[in-house]
């Protein structure tokens, strides 16, 4: 068996052995030109797969990009194979979205690869990263600071990302190129010791290698234990596991949080995937006793601590505008889960209505359009159904144990400002109907 069947081999083994799609199945290949993505087209197409590349400009090395981009074409040709291509600014989408330059292009990447696979109806993305690329983000992961999820380096399928390489070395890939008689591009910033992984990939690991002629094998097996232990511990329903509350908002029982035998690492790995930091867990931990109500942040996310249990959700980029129905006889669609029906106004009172949270009765004459919806705000007050007088919105949100994200998420029906339904939950008395009553209006959860 000469060395590229070996490799394809080896490929063909370690794809079998993960959840990657059949050979024949149709797949987007990413291609930079690189030697990687060379090779992963060249491997894949090989085997069988139905192959549709995809390669991207950033336009961040000037003509270098554009020869990139012009070899792939010819490649693609050469191979008879269909070619998608597409530019990017990406300084300026960087600038966009606040993010760095890398990160922006990751994202740029990633999001058209997954446009194209639904439009061409493929069934993964294949990216060309290899062993040599999973100890090296093992080191960028061990410097920055990290859990057990970023030392098992790269997951071979991923989603709709699957990575055929994981079971070959740079060295392996070079040396099919050659074999194949294929070429390949080389990106001049590979060389730039600025960039921690190019640091990493040309000091560091070297030296370990001196130390250790079998690093790279050694390392190999390494990250596979690792992987194999983050799998053990995920896939135990008692470790702590994380409860969908509504939506992206999840929960975590702080009494089964500290039944584990390790909390503070179970914490760890539950929150460092929304970039909480290793000084905001241990933060945390010292406060899972604390009063409800404490919050920490990460860059994405909020984490509130309520009562026995530890709220999660995203932070909000901006807080949601005042919304009015305009005339009765109308809905009005708040959020996907959440539509409020206003009725036109009724004369004839039935002789008894349906009592129920999620549908009021008002006088019509008591209320003006449009009414608005809004969250609750500072100095909120109504008259609870059957009192006389007035509360605090807060007192009564603290009288029914209301937590602080359930404050934050309430939707309050108002008229001229003056709260007419805490929705889905209490009318305010002013709205009541009476034996004045000429007309009413039902409002309702839909």
């Amino acid at each position: 068996m000469n060395f590229s069947q070996h490799i394809l081999t080896r490929v063909s083994q370690f794809m079998a052995s993960h959840p990657f799609p059949p050979i024949g199945s149709k797949i987007i290949v990413g291609v930079s030109g690189g030697a990687d993505s060379t090779a992963l087209l060249h491997i894949l197409n090989t085997l069988g797969f139905e192959c549709i590349v995809a390669h991207c400009n950033f336009c961040l090395r000037g003509d270098e990009s554009d020869q990139d981009e012009r070899f792939v074409k010819e490649m693609t040709t050469y191979m008879k194979l269909p070619l998608h291509t597409v530019t990017f600014n990406t300084k300026a989408e960087a600038e966009k979205r606040s993010i760095s330059i890398e990160m922006a292009a990751r994202a740029l990447r990633y999001e058209w690869f997954e446009t194209l696979r639904l439009s061409e109806n493929a069934q993964a993305i294949a990216i060309g990263h290899h062993a040599d690329d999973a100890i090296e983000t093992f080191f960028i992961n061990l410097i920055r600071g990290t859990g057990l999820r970023g030392l098992k380096g790269i997951d071979p399928v991923s989603r709709n990302i699957i990575r055929p390489l994981l079971c070959i070395t740079r060295h392996d890939i070079e040396r099919y190129c050659q074999e194949n008689r294929q070429n390949y591009r080389i990106d001049s910033t590979n060389h730039d010791e600025a960039i921690m992984r190019n640091k990493i990939r040309h000091r560091v690991i070297p030296l370990l290698e001196e130390m250790n002629p079998s690093f790279r094998q050694t390392m190999q097996k390494n990250i596979k234990a690792l992987a194999d232990a983050f799998s053990m511990i995920n896939d135990q329903p008692e470790a702590a596991p994380w409860i969908i509350l509504k939506g992206q908002t999840k929960y975590l029982n702080i009494d089964t949080l500290l039944q584990q035998p390790n909390p503070s690492f179970i914490l760890f790995e539950r929150l460092h995937p929304y970039s909480f930091n290793t000084a905001t867990i241990e933060l945390i931990l010292k406060h899972l006793n604390a009063r409800s109500g404490k919050q920490f942040f990460s860059a994405s996310h909020r984490l509130i601590k309520d009562r026995n249990r530890l709220i999660l959700t995203p932070i909000r980029k901006e807080a949601e505008k005042t919304m009015t129905i305009e005339a009765p006889n109308s809905i009005l669609m708040i959020d996907e889960q959440l539509n409020i029906h206003v009725s036109a106004p009724l004369e004839d009172q039935p002789a008894s209505f349906e009592k129920t949270n999620r549908l009021i009765y008002v006088d019509a004459d008591s209320i003006s359009f449009p009414l608005q919806i809004r969250h609750p705000k500072q100095g909120d007050y109504f008259y609870p159904l059957g009192m006389k007088n007035k509360k605090k919105l807060s007192d009564y949100f603290i009288d029914h144990k209301w937590d602080l994200l359930q404050k934050e998420e309430a939707w309050l029906l108002c008229s001229n400002d003056q709260i007419v339904w805490i929705i889905g939950e209490r009318l305010d008395n002013r709205f009541k109907l009476t034996k004045q009553t000429k007309s009413f209006i039902k409002i309702g959860i839909l």
